[in-house]
């Protein structure tokens, strides 16, 4: 699927996420909105970075990975090293993409609709729309945060 228009889509977005990070400094990016529930910039991408992982390596390619997902709601770091890592995410990703193809025997996740969780096309119909969501959520947090 490494030429999918879903997975390019993927792709597009997540370069938007990683985008709008780097153009904010540490203290900007780690400053969560003064409202219940809100999260940082850094957060949102790092929350994103994790989904991508556990969507596309270990629920499609059956990998398993590290991932400690409340913990992405509470940390804190440098733009420059999340950058970075969401770089090292990306290039693993177009990877994957190079794995995956539609008839995959997939082993999806239990607890999730089976019309999208137990097939590569709907996994990635799924992160397209957890990117984009996120994404959304990372304008509005850089937009509240540089006032």
């Amino acid at each position: 699927m490494q030429d999918s228009t879903i997975g390019r889509f993927c792709l597009l977005k997540l370069d938007e996420m990683i985008v709008v990070v780097g153009g904010l400094d540490d203290r900007t990016a780690n400053t969560v909105p003064d409202f219940a529930g809100a999260n940082s910039a850094y957060q949102l991408l790092l929350h994103t970075l994790g989904m991508l992982r556990q969507w596309t390596q270990s629920a499609i390619l059956g990998r398993a990975i590290e991932r400690d997902r409340e913990a992405e709601f509470t940390a804190v770091g440098e733009v420059g090293e999340l950058i970075e890592y969401a770089g090292t995410v990306r290039a693993e990703f177009v990877a994957a993409l190079g794995e995956m193809h539609p008839d995959l025997d997939v082993p999806g996740r239990e607890g999730f609709d089976d019309f999208w969780a137990t097939s590569t096309e709907g996994i990635l119909i799924h992160v397209f729309e957890e990117i984009c969501q996120h994404l959304g959520h990372l304008e509005i947090t850089r937009d509240l945060v540089s006032r």
